[in-house]
């Protein structure tokens, strides 16, 4: 969210329906991130590691795939760049 707020903002106005708060766009990101994580949740899909199956020693493994696989070289790309070491803090926050 921190590296684009206002589109993060945007989103949640145009698919969530959230209310623009323009004195603090932050809030109106967090929130429409809030109604994401509900919407995975009434959906059935799993909140962290745990409801995955998955476990912190699987993580090397899945960054590998990630960034190693399909020729890549280290890093993805999409709204940001991520290398290998990013991609390994995301999913040690689904611990």
């Amino acid at each position: 969210m921190h590296h684009d707020v206002m589109r993060f903002a945007k989103a949640a106005v145009r698919v969530w329906g959230c209310q623009m708060d323009f004195d603090h766009p932050e809030s109106t990101a967090r929130e429409g991130i809030e109604r994401l994580r509900r919407f995975f949740v009434s959906i059935g899909m799993p909140r962290n590691f745990a409801e995955l199956g998955a476990r912190e020693e699987d993580i090397p493994v899945l960054v590998h795939a990630l960034c190693r696989g399909d020729g890549r070289q280290g890093t993805i790309s999409g709204f940001v760049t991520l290398d290998e070491a990013d991609c390994e803090k995301i999913y040690r926050l689904m611990l």
